[in-house]
């Protein structure tokens, strides 16, 4: 009788051990991409309003839930004209409109700095470029970039990065923040499919 519940202990301590590894083999850990994949949803791009070049007001509300909105952060300090990303969706513009895509460039310059780049850069922009400053309240200086995650929060200088807002005015996020895309190529792939 003994033996008998020795032999079964020794089965079920074996069957564990089995079921263990196989657990193990399976459940393999997701590699970053996976991770940051699998970490990523859909939720609705927080809005801004600012002033573009011209001094005039953009809402970014008045386009969201109606058209797809591509967001490119760029470097204020180089200038519209010296961002290439930002030169390639003015070059693609035409086929953008044709697919109802909106574009909003976000800079820390200045509305003058942003008509001088242009000027350097062959004139305007098809796009309004605003800029993410408050005159009225330095508090407000670059609210647009911390509600994206677009600063460095080691040194707090924005960061550049591109958007793609679908027609329900949701973007991807990963955590509490909207996640960007490496560069504007990507957003045109997911355009063209």
């Amino acid at each position: 009788m003994k033996d008998r519940r020795l032999l079964l202990v020794v089965a079920a301590g074996i069957l564990i051990g089995l079921v263990c590894v196989v657990r193990v083999l399976i459940n393999k850990p997701l590699d970053y991409e996976q991770q940051v994949a699998a970490a990523t949803v859909m939720r609705p791009a927080p809005p801004f309003e600012a002033l573009d070049a011209e001094n005039h007001l953009v809402r970014l509300a008045s386009w969201l839930g109606r058209h797809r909105i591509i967001v490119l952060f760029f470097n204020g300090e180089r200038g519209a004209d010296q961002d290439s990303d930002l030169l390639r969706l003015r070059d693609r513009y035409a086929e953008l409109q044709s697919q109802d895509v909106k574009v909003v460039g976000v800079t820390t310059a200045l509305p003058q700095e942003n008509r001088a780049a242009m000027e350097r850069a062959g004139g305007a922009f098809p796009f309004p470029l605003v800029s993410d400053f408050d005159p009225q309240s330095p508090e407000g200086m670059l609210r647009i970039h911390r509600h994206w995650g677009r600063m460095d929060p080691s040194n707090e200088k924005p960061l550049s990065g591109a958007f793609l807002i679908d027609r329900k005015g949701q973007v991807a996020h990963l955590g509490s923040i909207p996640k960007p895309y490496d560069n504007v190529d990507q957003i045109f792939d997911l355009l063209a499919k």
